[in-house]
């Protein structure tokens, strides 16, 4: 009994091997027989440009694709269909030549346009029979680099030169008429919270607001900050007055303005009063007015943060 049970299984594994692989072989038949036949297809051509001279780029508003309409077996379509296909055209072989402007001529009947292609079916249409190279100058300059930073140090840090970059400045090349209205790149965002300690990074270069046909070098700079422990300073400058008219003898009171500032531990004692120039205009004092309004025209660069402790001081004219 149990032989004529396996028997019976082992016929129907075998008669469901023999479906199976006349399933499968009908289907590679069938598929076969339907790319054998010739169908139409519209396919979008890209179009590649080569010995483009090397003082020139190509404009954005060049023909870069063409749309065709083809005609062949199922697998020649498809191979057309799936492989992004791309022509070829040597700038050397243009028809016609117009200064920066280059045409070329397509000929659907050519077999060198379905050489380049790489297909042996048949071009039923163009989207169009001319295509068209616009060709501007290119050329390179440097372009000052700036960075967007937001720092903020701990209490009782800064830093005396800020943030030093290297290089400061990128190689940017594209057409002309473009390179020359930029005057600045910009890096992405430097943001540092509570620093107490020198810091270095990378920035990358921001370039998603320029042309796709501008290309710049490097694509990123260092970034530094040299931190260093700050206290503050103060120094009595005296007030100078400019503009007093001959023969008047003008009196200030006080001579002197306390000035206040931050400052490094390591640069502490370069800072003078002699580094400082407070100065105050006779000629813009008003004829009721009793006051010299004072403004800081030198400081030195190592200090931040300065304020004076009087903007204004008294004066009295004495002839």
């Amino acid at each position: 009994m149990s032989n004529t049970i396996a028997s019976r299984f082992s016929l129907k594994r075998n008669n469901v091997k023999t479906f199976l692989f006349f399933l499968v072989f009908t289907s590679f038949l069938w598929i076969f027989i339907q790319f054998s036949k010739n169908y139409t297809q519209e396919v979008d051509i890209t179009i590649k440009y080569i010995n483009i001279p090397k003082d020139k780029i190509i404009n954005s508003n060049s023909d870069h694709t063409i749309r065709m309409t083809l005609n062949g077996n199922g697998f020649r379509l498809m191979s057309h269909k799936w492989s992004s296909p791309t022509l070829e055209l040597n700038a050397e072989d243009a028809v016609l030549k117009k200064q920066e402007k280059y045409f070329f001529y397509l000929d659907k009947e050519s077999s060198v346009l379905k050489s380049k292609l790489d297909f042996k079916g048949k071009v039923l249409a163009l989207q169009k029979d001319t295509l068209q190279l616009l060709l501007d100058q290119n050329s390179q300059k440097k372009i000052p680099v700036k960075v967007n930073q937001k720092i903020a140090y701990a209490i009782g840090y800064g830093s005396d030169k800020g943030v030093k970059i290297s290089p400061d400045s990128v190689t940017v090349k594209g057409p002309s008429q473009i390179i020359d209205t930029i005057q600045y790149v910009y890096t992405e965002d430097l943001n540092l919270e509570n620093l107490n300690i020198d810091h270095i990074s990378k920035l990358k270069i921001k370039s998603e607001n320029l042309p796709g046909t501008i290309t710049i070098q490097p694509k990123q700079i260092k970034a530094s900050v040299s931190v260093s422990k700050f206290t503050e300073g103060n120094q009595k400058v005296p007030v100078t007055i400019y503009n007093i008219p001959e023969g008047t003898d003008v009196k200030i009171f006080p001579k002197e303005i306390s000035v206040v500032y931050r400052v490094g531990l390591d640069r502490y004692n370069e800072i003078n009063a002699r580094d400082f120039l407070i100065v105050a205009d006779y000629a813009k004092i008003s004829e009721k007015s009793s006051f010299l309004t004072l403004e800081l025209k030198e400081k030195p660069e190592a200090i931040h943060d300065v304020r004076m402790q009087k903007k204004q001081v008294e004066f009295v004219v004495l002839k």
